[in-house]
C-alpha cells in the first residue's frame, strides 16, 4: 500500500472567540473532504449592506465530539466600476462551542477593500473621487483535529451579496424599521444627512453625493422660480456612488430646489462675501460633499523652536553663540458654522467637524486642511432658547503661509 502524501498550504487565519481575536499562521493539511453537508446557515447578510454597518453571518455545524472543532470562513470581495474590478479576501476561524454556532462579522473586510481602491485626487478641474461598489461571497468549512492531523469536512458557499460605501449611525440602526438596506435605499438616495435649507455661495459648485440602486445613471434637476434644468450623470455602475457637481453660475440669490432620485433638497444661494468660506469634505458616508462656513477673523501661526548654546574657542572676550532651530510655521484659522438651529448644529458636530479629510477654497484653488473641533460644544440651553454656533479650527495641511508665494 502506498503512503498518502499531504500537501502543506500556509494560510492566514483570524481566530475569533466571543469577544477577542488573534492572528497567526500555521501549516494547513487538507486530509479529508466529504460531501456531507454538516454545516448550514442560520443567518445571512442582507442582499445589500452599507460597508460600515455590522455585516453578520452565522452558521451551525452538526459535528460533535471533535477535538478543536472550528469553522473556517473566507470572505472574497470584488470592488468594481465601469469594467474595472479588484479582488480582496480575508480568512477567519471560529472555535465553536457546544451549540455548534459560529458567528462572523465581515464588514471590516469590505471596508478594507474600499479603502484600498477608493481615492481622491486634486486636479485643475477640482477634486476627483474614484468610487466603487462591492460584491462578495462567503465560504465555510468545518475543521478539527484527528490525532495530529487536521481534517476538513464539507463546504458551504453563499450566494453573492452587494455592499455600498457608508454606514448608518447607531441611532439609525436602532430606530430603523428594517435591517434590510435595500428598503432604506429604494431606487436611489442622496447620501447626506444635511437638514433643509443650506446656505451656498453664488459662483461655487454644489457637491451632492448620491447613489442609484437600479441603473448606472443618476438623473436630477435644479429649479429656481419658473426655471428648471434637468441633468443626468453616469456613475460607474449600479450601487457605485457619485458626487454630483452642480454649477450655480446661472442661479440668482434666493431659494433653489434640487431633486435627485425622488428626493428634494432646498438650498439658499447667498451673495459672495469674504467671511463665507467654501469647503469640500468626506462626509459620514465617505463621499465628497460641500459646505459653507463663516470666518471668525483669526489667523495664527504656531512655531515650535529650541535654542542651543554653542561654545567656541576660549578667549578673553565672550565667545559663545546662541542658535535657534525652528519648525516651519503652521497656520490655523478660527471658523464657525454661523448661528444655526439645533438640528443644523448637530449636523456640523456629527458630520463636518469630525471629517477625516477636507479642502478649503482659497486663492482660486482647493487646498488641503484639517478640521479641529472644540472639545465641548453646547447645542442648546433651555434657559437661553435660540440659535447656536459651532466653532472649530482649520489647520493647513502644509507648513508655511499662503500670502507670499514665490510661484507666480
Amino acid at each position: 500500500m502506498k503512503d498518502k502524501k499531504h500537501t502543506g498550504l500556509v494560510v492566514r487565519v483570524v481566530l475569533s472567540f466571543a469577544s477577542c481575536a488573534a492572528s497567526f499562521s500555521f501549516a494547513y493539511k487538507n486530509t479529508k473532504k466529504t460531501e456531507d453537508m454538516a454545516i448550514q446557515f442560520i443567518q445571512q447578510p442582507g442582499a445589500v449592506s452599507f460597508s460600515g454597518d455590522p455585516i453578520i453571518a452565522k452558521v451551525k455545524t452538526t459535528l460533535s465530539g471533535k477535538t478543536f472543532l472550528r469553522v473556517q470562513a473566507k470572505c472574497a470581495v470584488t470592488v468594481y466600476r465601469d469594467g474595472e474590478s479588484y479582488d480582496y479576501a480575508e480568512n477567519f476561524s471560529y472555535e465553536v462551542g457546544s451549540d455548534g454556532v459560529a458567528v462572523f462579522s465581515v464588514n471590516d473586510t469590505i471596508k478594507t477593500a474600499f479603502g484600498i481602491y477608493a481615492s481622491q485626487e486634486v486636479t485643475s478641474a477640482g477634486i476627483q473621487q474614484t468610487l466603487f461598489a462591492a460584491k462578495y461571497k462567503l465560504t465555510f468549512q468545518e475543521v478539527y483535529l484527528d490525532g495530529m492531523v487536521e481534517v476538513t469536512e464539507g463546504k458551504l458557499e453563499s450566494s453573492e451579496y452587494k455592499a455600498v460605501m457608508g454606514a448608518l449611525t447607531e441611532f439609525e440602526r436602532l430606530t430603523s424599521p428594517s435591517a434590510d438596506t435595500s428598503s432604506i435605499l429604494g431606487n436611489g438616495r442622496i447620501l447626506s444627512r444635511k437638514p433643509a435649507m443650506e446656505r451656498v455661495v453664488k459662483g461655487m459648485r454644489i457637491a451632492v453625493p448620491a447613489v442609484s440602486t437600479k441603473t448606472d445613471t443618476i438623473a436630477y434637476y435644479v429649479k429656481q422660480g419658473e426655471t428648471k434644468k434637468e441633468f443626468s450623470v453616469h456613475t460607474g455602475g449600479i450601487l457605485v456612488p457619485k458626487t454630483l457637481s452642480l454649477a450655480d453660475d446661472w442661479l440668482k440669490e434666493g431659494e433653489v430646489e434640487i431633486g435627485v432620485s425622488g428626493e428634494i433638497v432646498r438650498k439658499y444661494v447667498a451673495a459672495p462675501h469674504r467671511n463665507l468660506i467654501s469647503f469640500l469634505f468626506l462626509n459620514s458616508f465617505g463621499l465628497l460633499e460641500s459646505v459653507t462656513a463663516e470666518s471668525r477673523e483669526s489667523l495664527t501661526y504656531e512655531i515650535e523652536s529650541e535654542t542651543y548654546v554653542v561654545g567656541k574657542e576660549i578667549g578673553f572676550r565672550p565667545n559663545t553663540s546662541l542658535l535657534s532651530y525652528s519648525d516651519p510655521a503652521s497656520g490655523k484659522l478660527k471658523m464657525s458654522s454661523g448661528y444655526v438651529y439645533p438640528e443644523w448644529a448637530e449636523w456640523w458636530l456629527s458630520d463636518f467637524v469630525v471629517t477625516r479629510r477636507a479642502w478649503m477654497w482659497k486663492e482660486n484653488r482647493w487646498i488641503p486642511v484639517a478640521i479641529i473641533p472644540e472639545e465641548s460644544n453646547k447645542l442648546y440651553d433651555r434657559s437661553k432658547p435660540g440659535l447656536v454656533a459651532v466653532n472649530f479650527e482649520v489647520r493647513y495641511s502644509f507648513a508655511g503661509g499662503t500670502q507670499n508665494s514665490f510661484v507666480k
